[in-house]
């Protein structure tokens, strides 16, 4: 028989609290044993996979329903006012898992709480509930590629599944709505998502289809209220026009059923659009702004951790500019040998080979180098590798209680850098002593690993230890106090304007008065953007226990501050004065809520990478169904609108799901797409190989002079194709070209503009260009580099590889 409602929502249940779907039978049948209930079968696997995708097409349903009715309630000045608002927001991010790219959506309706709706209509009261900004899941997708145009197209694809889905359903015929792809568009009123480009190009073009969406609207608007003579000569107008750009009446008619049927409708969406775009010109500007607003706003989070990078890069280059000796060099395994050679006592930096130099120019030094080794040593990505628990045994025994495990640097965990330098300087001496006695004498052999040696450098040099504290004071002022406002309950991101205002305004007044951090009275009340007690308080005291011993800690503090500004002024660009958050209405950014952060995405994308490395086999589709379920909180929808048939619905469509091959479709999809993304490179690279051959061809029949004296004399003819028998500009271009084809150094042409540079350059190339021949034993007209400029092979890219991470024992 067919399990009921309840059993198929149990088992929805029992795999979203982590049980497998291969238990979940004998599960039940235990759990009813225990009441003294003997069930005669066992939910096969089978069943609850489907069960599971029927919550899927549950959830899929709700989306539709929410972005049909997202209004809601809006307390304004104390009033509870029932604004019909009919807007909501989107996002996304992507990340990459096994080589394949996947794209998390989300949007926020406002809805109300489905049960409290199920209360109400179970005590017959006809009241419409509260509904408020609400964060659903969109959808997780593998996409093709990772470029704007293949995120909008995810949008498109998935709305028009979705469109399909609910118009066929129970629940629209039951409302008599129908979801139209237009629908999703027009109440859409914003995007956020984190700052990369690719993010903002694919919210650009979602403005514009928002766009082409309103006039398509207004045109058919219009075109329904034309009066029918009015519609009737409006349409003989046009159809002649499309008859004479074709060529007449008798080429359309040589034209077949297809071919006519295609042109018509494009006759008509270009009618649509020429009768919408002259309303929407027509409309008043407060009227066109209503139905364009759509805004953009980056991730808060990403916000301060670009701000603390910027704040790191200042704080680096600050030691130059003091003329003071910037924190020791942090060199890996491979280059920590090389490095040592080239600090011998005596010898000149000037006369570095050329594997010294690189060795010097890829080490890199300071505070947030030492926390990524800390990181790796102490609490390591791999639970094979680094310290991990003994770490958090030893601090434990010194410091008599529980310890937290370091903050994950290794992972590169928000604001894990200034945590990580906040740990280090509240228990340095804690740190020093583990790293110099614990790790390397509780081993076989007595011996450091190359991180271990660097970290204890690093912890015993003033001026690492003067950028973490550095890190510790600007992530106590500015980041722990903007991240308690960003992440507090409800926070709409488009009324932040006025924090990072304040946030500018803050470091401006540190940077103009360093005694509001340094000064004798300094405290919390005077330094902290909120004026709030400090998040670590110890770290801050150690810091200025430590600061008499660092001398230089003002100068670099200021630098990061100084640094950070810069990049919150560049990352918080959307909420400038006069821009469009800035002068949008109270009702015009709760249209557009959207939360502060883009958490959601992000922690989709980790939580995915995290169940498909427990369940391999789990397809994208059963973890969409049971991600939407149980993050949509889809049971209580369905508890408040469905009905017995919209369960046979979704038990219908999610046999026909199961049974169509989704994955192996997808897969198909992603082998044939990347068949033609090799092709199509194959084919480019060919075409410029093609064009260097060519080039390198015209370049080789360019006759070369044979002396400098030749300047001074009328060219000869084969130098002067135009015959102008004196030298141009034109010539010294071929001269120049001739030279560079040889491989001898010259100026780019754009540097060469006037005549005299190009002679000059001519000159001091030609007579380099002897000096090298006679170098290397060639005759004139040799080229003084390799001959072969079309190379058949691709260049080969350096790999990359966790250098530190191979360096940890065990």
């Amino acid at each position: 028989g067919v399990y009921c409602k309840q059993a198929r929502s149990l088992a929805r249940a029992m795999t979203a609290a982590g049980c497998s779907r291969q238990k979940v039978g004998q599960l039940m049948r235990l759990m009813a044993r225990t009441f003294g209930i003997e069930l005669k079968f066992s939910m096969s696997r089978r069943t609850v996979s489907r069960a599971i995708l029927e919550g899927g097409v549950a959830a899929k349903l709700q989306v539709a329903y929410e972005v049909l009715h997202t209004d809601g309630k809006r307390q304004a000045q104390g009033i509870s006012l029932y604004l019909n608002f009919t807007g909501m927001t989107i996002s996304q991010d992507s990340t990459s898992n096994r080589k394949q790219n996947y794209e998390s959506h989300h949007f926020t309706p406002k809805a109300p709480d489905y049960d409290e709706v199920a209360r109400l209509q179970k005590a017959g009261i006809q009241v419409k509930p509260t509904s408020i900004p609400r964060i659903r899941l969109f959808s997780l997708d593998a996409t093709l590629d990772h470029g704007s145009e293949g995120s909008i197209n995810e949008w498109k694809n998935n709305l028009q599944a979705l469109s399909k889905l609910f118009n066929d359903s129970p629940l629209a015929r039951r409302l008599n709505r129908q979801f139209r792809i237009h629908d999703f568009w027009r109440v859409t009123k914003g995007m956020h998502g984190d700052h990369a480009n690719n993010e903002k190009s694919c919210a650009n073009g979602i403005r514009d289809i928002k766009h082409d969406v309103a006039i398509e609207e207004l045109g058919e608007k219009k075109l329904k209220e034309l009066a029918f003579e009015d519609l009737v000569l409006y349409l003989a107008l046009w159809n002649a026009k499309k008859l004479a750009d074709i060529g007449g009446i008798d080429v359309w008619n040589q034209l077949s059923g297809v071919e006519q049927a295609e042109r018509d409708a494009a006759l008509m969406s270009e009618i649509i659009t020429d009768l919408g775009q002259h309303e929407y010109d027509s409309l008043a500007e407060a009227a066109r702004r209503e139905i364009d607003l759509f805004v953009w706003s980056g991730c808060c989070m990403h916000k301060d951790q670009n701000s603390f990078k910027g704040g790191n890069a200042e704080m680096m280059a600050e030691w130059d500019k003091l003329g003071i000796e910037p924190p020791i060099l942090l060199a890996n395994k491979s280059n920590a040998a090389i490095l040592h050679r080239v600090f011998e006592p005596g010898r000149s930096y000037d006369k570095l080979s050329e594997v010294e130099r690189k060795a010097l120019e890829e080490t890199t030094r300071g505070g947030a180098k030492a926390m990524d080794l800390a990181g790796a040593l102490f609490n390591n990505k791999d639970d094979k590798k680094g310290q991990g628990d003994v770490h958090v045994n030893f601090m434990k025994e010194h410091l008599g209680k529980n310890h937290p495990r370091f903050p994950d640097t290794s992972n590169t965990r928000f604001g894990s850098h200034g945590l990580a330098a906040a740990e280090i300087i509240k228990h340095l001496e804690l740190y020093i002593k583990f790293v110099k006695d614990d790790i390397p004498y509780s081993k076989t052999y007595q011996t450091r690993t190359n991180i271990e040696l660097n970290l204890l450098r690093a912890l015993e040099d003033k001026a690492t230890l003067t950028e973490l504290c550095a890190m510790v004071l600007y992530t106590n002022v500015i980041s722990h106090p903007y991240m308690r406002v960003v992440r507090g309950e409800e926070v709409n991101a488009l009324d932040l304007g006025p924090l990072h205002a304040e946030v500018q305004t803050h470091i401006k007044k540190i940077l103009d008065d360093p005694d509001l951090l340094f000064g004798e009275n300094a405290s919390f009340e005077t330094a902290a953007l909120d004026s709030k007690e400090w998040e670590d308080a110890k770290a801050v005291n150690a810091v200025f226990e430590l600061a008499t011993s660092l001398p230089h800690l003002q100068a670099i503090t200021l630098a990061f501050f100084r640094g950070s500004l810069a990049t919150w002024i560049r990352f918080s660009a959307e909420f400038a004065p006069g821009g469009l958050i800035d002068e949008a209405s109270a009702e015009e950014r709760y249209l557009a809520w959207m939360p502060s952060t883009n958490d959601c995405n992000e922690g989709l994308l980790s939580h995915y990478r995290v169940t498909v490395r427990n369940k391999p086999t789990l397809t994208l589709h059963q973890f969409n169904a049971q991600a939407m379920y149980s993050r949509n909180d889809t049971l209580s929808f369905m508890n408040a609108l469905f009905e017995d048939e919209d369960h046979h619905y979704i038990m219908k469509v999610a046999r026909e799901w199961d049974s169509s091959g989704l994955e192996a479709k997808r897969r198909a999809e992603q082998v044939a797409f990347r068949r033609r993304l090799v092709e199509m490179n194959k084919a480019k690279e060919e075409a410029k190989r093609r064009k260097a051959i060519e080039l390198r061809e015209k370049l080789r029949k360019i006759p070369l002079i044979r002396s400098l004296a030749e300047l001074d004399s009328v060219p000869r003819a084969e130098l002067d194709p135009k015959g102008s028998r004196k030298w141009t500009g034109h010539i010294y271009d071929l001269q120049l070209e001739a030279l560079r084809f040889r491989s001898v150094p010259i100026p780019k042409k754009n540097q060469l503009k006037r005549v005299p540079e190009k002679l000059q350059a001519l000159r001091a190339g030609f007579t380099k260009y002897l000096e090298l021949l006679q170098e290397m034993g060639r005759i004139w007209p040799s080229s003084v580099g390799i001959e072969n400029l079309a190379q058949d092979d691709l260049p080969v890219e350096a790999e990359w590889h966790e250098e530190e991470d191979m360096e940890v024992e065990e």
